[in-house]
Parts: C-alpha cells; sequence; structure tokens
C-alpha cells in the first residue's frame, strides 16, 4: 500500500452508545454514570462531551463582539497581551520603589505596589520616583485609602506632566466584607467615594477607579457560580450609586475592572472568565445601553484558598495551572502569588520566579497567537453555558431579595459562602480533595516558621461602623497545617517528635501497601512512624511492643491475616499492655470490625476517614496540645 493509498482510508465514527458499551466493557460492567463528577457549583460534568451537546452553536459569536463571551477584543493577545501586574515587596518607599525599576528590566511591565506599603504611610512621590508614568500604568488595589492618596497622587502625575493610565481602585464592599463593617451611612459614603472617583479623571481620563474584587469572595470559599453572581451585584449596586450623583451608566462602567481569582479547577477557571463576561455584557440591554459600555476589563489572580505553607515550590506548579487557565479565559491584567505568599511575604527569588512565569506563557506556549484558544471547545462551551445559567439565575434570586446589601446586612451573602467552604474544608479532611504537600505526600523533613501575616486585611477606617458578619478568608490547608505545626512545637520542647507504631503481619507485599498509607496519613499531622519488621507470630508483634513502649500502635495485613491473626494478637497486646490503644488499617466487613472491636481495636484507619479527625485524636493521645 503507498502513501496516497493510506491518505484515503476512512474509519467508521464510532456511536455515542457504542462508546458507552466499550467503556462499561473497560469498567467491567459498571455504569458510565460512574465516571461522571460533580462540583461545588452543582454541574455534572460527564466524562465525555461531543459535538451534539454544545449548545452554544454560536456560529455568529466572534471575539470582539457582542455578547464578548470569548473576549473583547477582536485579536485576542495579538496585538495587546496580558499585562504583568506584580507587586514587589520592600520595608520602605526607597526600597520599593529600587525593586520595582529592577522589575521592569526583567519583563515586569504595570507599576504594581501592595496596599500594605501606602497604609504603613509610604509616601507616593517615593514610590513613583524616576518611574516614567507617561509610559507605564500602574495597577494599585488602594483598599478604602483612595480618597486620602489622591493629592500626593495628583501632585506625582502634575509633576511628570503625565496623564496616568491602569487601575487606581478600590472596592468599598470588599474591604467592609473583609473588615466586618458597614457605615452607618452608606448613601453619604458613596457620595463621597462617587466624588473620588471623579476626581481621578483629573490625573487620567482613562483610569480605572471603580474594583470589583471578587476573589475576596473566591477566598472566603465561593464556587464559580457564587463568585459571578455576587461580583454582578456589587458592580450593579456601584452604577445605581454613581447615578445617584448624576453620572451616565457609561462613566461608571467605563471605570469598572473586575478581580476574579483563579483556582486549581482549570476548565471551570476558564468557563468562569467567560461566562462572567457574557453575563456583564447582557446587562446592557437591562440599562438600556449599548453593549460595548459593557466590556468587561479583567485583573486575574491566583488563589489564595489554595496556597500552601508546607512544599511550598508546589504553590509554584498551582499557580502556573491558574495563570494559564487565566490567560486562556481572556484577560487583561493577571497577577501572580509568588509561592511563599502564604507566609505574609515574598522576597526577591519567590517574585522573580512568579514574574517569570508570565514570560514562559507569553513567550514559550504561543498562547499570545491564537485568538481564543478555548472556543469550540465543546466542554469548554458546554460548561461555560451551564455556569452562565446557573449564576444568572443566582444574581437574579440576590436582585430579588434586596440586591447586595440586603444580602450582607442579613448575613446571607457569608453564610452562601460559608456553606461551601465547609464542604471545601470537608472534602480536604477526608482527602477526597488532594492537597499535594498537605494531606497528601507530605514531606516529613519540611519545616516552617509561623506566617506573619495569614489572612487579607482592610485598611479601611469606617466612621460609624455598623457591625456585619465579616467573610472567612482561610485557606484550606490551614487545618493540617496547623495540626503539623503543634507536632513541631512538640518536639521542639520534648526533643523528639510524636510517634506511632506500626505492627506490620506477615509478609512485606501483605503489610507494605496499608503500612504506606498510614504513614502518610499521620504524616500529614507531623506524626512519626516506628515500624517492625513482618510479624510473623503473636510473640513477634508482643515483642515489638514491649521494645518499643509507645502509646499508639496501628496493626498494618492483608484481610487474610486480620482474619487469621489479628484478633489473637490483639487480645494479647491488650492483655499484657492494657494502656496502649491499638488501630487497624484498613475497612472491614461489619462482622469482622465488630470482633476486633471487641478484642480490643479502638478504630481503623482507611480511605473514607477523616484524617483532620484522626490526627487530632491520635495527637491529643499522645500528649500533643
Amino acid at each position: 500500500m503507498e502513501l496516497k493509498d493510506v491518505k484515503n482510508i476512512t474509519f467508521p465514527k464510532p456511536s455515542l452508545e457504542e462508546w458507552k458499551e466499550a467503556t462499561e466493557v473497560s469498567l467491567k460492567g459498571k455504569s458510565v454514570e460512574k465516571l461522571k463528577t460533580y462540583t461545588y457549583e452543582g454541574i455534572t460534568l460527564n466524562p465525555l462531551y461531543t459535538e451534539k451537546e454544545d449548545s452554544s452553536a454560536k456560529t455568529a459569536e466572534l471575539p470582539g463582539f457582542f455578547p464578548f463571551t470569548r473576549g473583547i477584543t477582536p485579536t485576542g493577545y495579538y496585538e495587546q497581551p496580558w499585562l504583568v501586574v506584580q507587586p514587589v515587596s520592600g520595608i520602605t518607599a526607597d526600597e520599593a520603589n529600587e525593586k520595582m525599576q529592577a522589575a521592569f528590566k526583567r519583563g515586569q511591565n504595570v507599576v504594581a505596589y501592595p496596599a500594605r506599603l501606602l497604609a504603613e504611610g509610604a509616601r507616593i512621590e517615593k514610590l513613583f520616583n524616576n518611574i516614567p508614568l507617561k509610559e507605564l500604568p500602574v495597577f494599585i488595589d488602594l483598599k478604602g485609602k483612595q480618597k486620602e492618596f489622591f493629592p500626593q497622587i495628583k501632585a506625582v502625575a502634575d509633576l511628570q506632566k503625565a496623564q496616568l493610565k491602569g487601575v487606581l481602585a478600590e472596592d468599598p464592599i470588599a474591604e467592609w466584607l473583609i473588615g466586618g463593617q458597614l457605615p452607618e451611612d452608606t448613601d453619604q459614603y458613596f457620595a463621597e467615594w462617587i466624588k473620588t472617583v471623579q476626581d481621578y479623571q483629573k490625573v487620567g481620563p482613562n483610569l480605572k477607579t471603580v474594583l470589583v474584587n471578587t476573589a475576596v469572595f473566591h477566598n472566603g470559599g465561593a464556587n464559580a457560580v457564587q463568585e459571578i453572581a455576587y461580583g454582578l451585584a456589587v458592580a450593579i449596586q456601584y452604577i445605581l450609586e454613581g447615578q445617584k450623583q448624576g453620572l451616565s451608566i457609561s462613566e461608571i462602567t467605563e471605570k469598572i475592572v473586575f478581580s476574579f481569582a483563579v483556582d486549581s479547577n482549570y476548565f471551570m477557571s476558564i468557563a468562569k472568565l467567560r461566562a462572567a463576561r457574557r453575563l456583564w455584557a447582557g446587562l446592557a440591554e437591562a440599562f438600556d445601553t449599548a453593549p460595548h459600555h459593557f466590556k468587561m476589563a479583567i485583573h486575574a489572580v491566583t488563589s489564595e484558598l489554595t496556597e500552601t505553607l508546607y512544599d511550598q515550590h508546589v504553590n509554584i506548579l498551582r499557580t502556573t495551572n491558574q495563570a494559564f487557565a487565566a490567560a486562556i479565559g481572556g484577560i487583561q491584567y493577571l497577577q501572580i502569588h509568588p509561592f511563599n505568599h502564604a507566609f505574609g511575604e515574598s522576597d526577591d527569588f519567590s517574585e522573580r520566579i512568579a514574574r517569570n512565569t508570565h514570560l514562559i506563557l507569553k513567550e514559550e506556549t504561543n498562547i499570545t497567537t491564537v485568538v481564543d484558544p478555548a472556543g469550540g471547545s465543546w466542554y469548554v462551551e458546554q460548561l461555560t453555558d451551564e455556569l452562565a445559567e446557573k449564576a444568572w439565575m443566582k444574581f437574579l434570586e440576590i436582585d430579588t431579595a434586596g440586591g447586595i446589601f440586603e444580602a450582607i446586612k442579613h448575613g446571607s451573602l457569608q453564610a452562601d459562602l460559608v456553606e461551601v467552604y465547609q464542604g471545601r474544608i470537608q472534602n480536604a479532611a477526608l482527602r477526597k480533595e488532594s492537597i499535594i504537600g498537605t494531606n497528601v505526600y507530605p514531606n516529613p523533613a519540611d519545616k516552617i516558621k509561623t506566617p506573619t501575616q495569614e489572612k487579607q486585611v482592610s485598611y479601611m477606617v469606617v466612621e460609624k461602623p455598623v457591625e456585619i458578619t465579616p467573610i472567612t478568608l482561610e485557606r484550606i490547608s490551614v487545618q493540617f497545617e496547623q495540626l503539623r505545626l503543634r507536632s513541631e512545637t512538640f518536639k521542639q520542647s520534648s526533643g523528639e517528635a510524636p510517634r506511632i507504631g506500626l505492627i506490620n503481619l506477615k509478609e512485606l507485599k501483605s503489610y507494605k501497601p496499608r503500612a504506606d498509607f498510614v504513614k502518610g496519613l499521620v504524616a500529614a499531622g507531623g506524626i512519626e512512624t516506628v515500624e517492625s519488621s513482618g510479624c510473623q507470630s503473636i510473640q513477634d508483634a508482643v515483642d515489638y511492643v514491649a521494645s518499643t513502649n509507645l502509646p499508639i500502635y496501628c496493626v498494618c495485613g492483608s484481610d487474610n491475616d486480620y482474619s487469621e491473626l489479628a484478633k489473637t494478637t490483639i487480645k494479647e497486646i491488650k492483655k499484657q499492655f492494657p494502656e496502649i490503644n491499638l488501630y487497624i488499617a484498613g475497612k472491614q466487613t461489619e462482622e469482622l470490625e465488630i470482633s476486633l472491636s471487641e478484642a480490643g481495636v479502638k478504630e481503623f484507619i482507611h480511605v473514607k476517614t477523616n484524617a483532620v479527625a484522626i490526627l487530632i485524636e491520635l495527637l491529643q493521645a499522645l500528649g500533643v496540645n
């Protein structure tokens, strides 16, 4: 057969039913339904997406055109790639300024400083010293300091005779939720704030000065539906406040920038950005204005919720995945947290790695040469549709109940987020969701220091405050990290780490899988293990316990070993050492579990065990407070 003949070969196209039949054969008779997964958004993910399921089928929808699902510009990143927003750390304004100027030589193209510097008294003129504001855009979340710093910002702009561009904005509602306080008179506050927003036009007519920080909702536990819906509700509130002060729709919307978090759910993050753009554009009709006034400018920032203290370099992998999702989803600004961001600080090296991640994505993936790379993906299009539909229904629910302020005052917003957050916490504790280096594959040799600043803080001073329930901002991995820190403190004070013994039964191949499982689980709490060799008899196990003299032991072996040897072994050990606690590795039949419990087993450790609960129990028994 010649090459020309090979080119003409065709293959029959299997039907979806044929695929299902073949799949169920591979699953040994189990239904293909077993392959479906369920998200926090209430969306069911199918194992396979086909052309028939692409309900979008919007062949006329193109990048840069309403409803902007595929991006707000026709050419994507081809003419204007996303801007690199990497705030630099620094103890003083002079130090931060020096680091910023160095960053410009290494790929940074936005002037970005953390609000902490401003809150601690850094002078604007020092931060912007020798920085050409005529050429470079700025991006600073002023976090409640927008009015206070306007005179300094104007003085710098006047000195350089520059029309500022970029983002000098704040999100008052986000700051109130972080701080747990609302102003008593929100009407008066917004009247003054809108005036400040207008004042900033004097230093840059094209500045974005209104921030909708949906990342706060995400870091409080929100799923993608909630993040979009509550973000839209906040934006609508700002439009209404602007209208009260005589501004037109476009005068407000063109000043708004949305800040979305991107997390490790890669495709959901892509779909979230696409769905958000679509829904925001759809609101143009509700306000009876031209769609181009509702082009959503997006700042994406990597998730704080998924960051970890232990095995911190895994954060590089997390943020790279998240940043790539943001770039695919379509953004204007991107901020990648340094790998040690969870400690409340960063350094030159971690900031360099974060900045270089932008450059690698831009220069080595060719992502900037393809317009809307996700467009046409049956999976992404279907996910975008479902997410948009659910987020719109949630937005209408918020609006019908009185809007964002009613949701905040009554605590329904906060309760909404807590419910999802608790689900995330529970899944991490059960290890249904893996946190590499924390709840799975922990590195026992990794030691950390206590973070200097664990949570986001608000720098806004609220006059005549009314107390509200703040959003809980705590990373998912904290529950494990606190246990490991307790173990490290115990080791420092006692001279040795908390330890349990593993009574391994029979041959290596029989006990190793469960012994490795237990070692990995307890290491997540900073507990070390002392293993026996394969115990061939009851006396071997008794001798091992006598020689190690530990308060806790876990028996590891195969199911056959348990039925043959475990019960008699446990009885003898409990007879000679009644004060010790005995556990069994692996889930057993109800009958065997009852029998072993009667013999003296305290609990069974298996894949469905709540790891946090069992670690707390073990640490308490080991005297680790």
